[in-house]
């Protein structure tokens, strides 16, 4: 069986270069060997996942902590029923 490490072709499907070795074991240890390019695009995609599910977790977590603060800093409606003095205006110690 011959196993080919090299084939050039043109573009009429002709035949430039071959380089190849004749093989006489057990089919199963002539399997494909992949190498990086072959798997970069899965690679790729695993990796903008990793990153999309890292940044969505930082932002679940950032969000929960500003939901805390926000809801304790949140400031108290006016009574309506007093009316709004020039002193409760300019007094900088009012609650």
């Amino acid at each position: 069986m011959k196993i080919y490490t090299k084939i050039i072709i043109d573009k009429n499907n002709k035949t430039i270069l071959e380089e190849f070795f004749n093989y006489e074991g057990k089919i199963a240890n002539a399997g494909i060997h992949y190498d990086y390019k072959s798997t970069r695009s899965a690679k790729l995609m695993e990796k903008q996942a990793k990153r999309e599910k890292k940044l969505a977790e930082r932002k679940a977590k950032r969000l929960a902590k500003e939901g805390l603060k926000k809801d304790e800093s949140k400031p108290k409606p006016l009574d309506t029923s007093k009316p709004i003095t020039l002193d409760f205006l300019t007094n900088p110690d009012k609650e």
